[in-house]
């Protein structure tokens, strides 16, 4: 295959893609105000707890320069791929998307209250390892979830309608896609979290 062919491949994926988004606007909405709750929501809980969750002893926290990265880079990659898997089978059932729905607030709620506790927990130190590695890494892994839930919805109920050869082959480069994304993530957080000697926090 020509890098032209590809070129125009990735063309016409990234049309698709954006043309499901446009059609699904409202879900898009929704999903997005009630990850931006959830988000907020572990911000607020993790200040208004603050003082116990200080001093609880290893609360979720991994410290790179002990190890542990190796083990933590599956786990996180494990865990979002566990919640895509559960949002794959939510798409396929209008009675059971809202459990989808649930899952990517129950990540955001879990970004917001471990980057927060980040930051209670280790001050400066924590606050730069949460702005240049953990919080856009999870955030962008989130908005990949949250896409990818919203495009399996969207050609799976097309697919129903209308049925087509194109649909399928999409959705399964979405699969690959997205996998492949996360993976990314995962790796590209991790040479950060090396690169600083971090102590985190798992999201999962």
């Amino acid at each position: 295959m020509t890098y032209k062919n590809k070129k125009r491949q990735f063309k016409d994926a990234t049309r698709f893609a954006c043309d499901m988004l446009k059609e699904s606007k409202f879900l898009v909405i929704v999903i997005s105000i009630i990850s931006i709750i959830a988000l907020l929501t572990g911000i607020i809980v993790a200040i208004k707890t603050r003082s116990s969750f200080s001093h609880l002893d290893g609360y979720g926290v991994v410290d790179v320069r002990t190890g542990g990265l190796t083990t933590s880079f599956f786990t996180r990659l494990f865990s979002m791929l566990f919640i895509a898997l559960i949002l794959l089978g939510c798409s396929f059932s209008i009675y059971i998307f809202p459990i989808g729905i649930l899952f990517l607030s129950y990540r955001a709620y879990l970004l917001g209250l471990n980057v927060c506790l980040l930051i209670i927990r280790y001050g400066f130190s924590g606050v730069v390892i949460s702005v240049i590695v953990a919080f856009p890494c999870q955030l962008l892994a989130l908005i990949i979830l949250g896409t990818f839930f919203i495009l399996m919805t969207k050609t799976i109920k097309d697919y129903k309608c209308f049925g087509g050869c194109r649909v399928p082959q999409q959705r399964a480069k979405l699969i690959v896609f997205t996998f492949l994304s996360l993976m990314i993530i995962c790796i590209v957080e991790s040479v950060f979290l090396v690169l600083f000697s971090a102590k985190f926090i798992l999201i999962i």
